[in-house]
C-alpha cells in the first residue's frame, strides 16, 4: 500500500500526524495527487516524533504531501522507483480529494 504523509519542512522534513496520512492502492492515488516520475522527492522518510500529533484544519503554507511507493506499488515495467514522490498540492486539497487523513 502506498502511504501519502503530510510533511512540514523545519531544519528537515518532519511526518504531521506522526505516520502517514493514509494508506491505499498507488492506482487510487496516482492521479488525484498528480504524482508523476519527474516529482521524484527523496529516498528517506520524514522525521517522526512521537509526541507528534495530527495538525488541525489549518495548515501553512509550507506543508507538502509526500506519497512513498514501497518495491510492492512501483507498476510493472514503470519508471516510478521505490521512495517518496512531491504532490504539487497542498495537504488541504489532498483533504479535499481523498477524504479524513488518519482515519484509520
Amino acid at each position: 500500500m502506498a502511504k501519502v504523509w503530510f510533511v512540514r519542512r523545519e531544519n528537515r522534513p518532519v511526518a504531521l500526524g506522526g505516520r502517514p496520512a493514509y494508506e491505499t492502492s498507488f492506482e487510487d492515488i496516482v492521479w488525484p495527487l498528480d504524482i508523476g516520475v519527474h516529482r521524484f522527492q527523496a529516498t528517506q522518510p520524514p522525521a517522526v516524533d512521537a509526541a507528534t500529533q495530527p495538525p488541525g484544519p489549518e495548515f501553512v503554507a509550507q506543508d507538502m504531501v509526500w506519497v512513498e511507493l514501497t518495491p510492492a506499488d512501483v507498476p510493472a515495467g514503470s519508471s516510478y522507483r521505490v521512495g517518496f514522490y512531491s504532490s504539487p498540492y497542498s495537504p488541504k486539497t489532498a483533504v479535499a480529494r481523498l477524504g479524513e487523513p488518519w482515519a484509520s
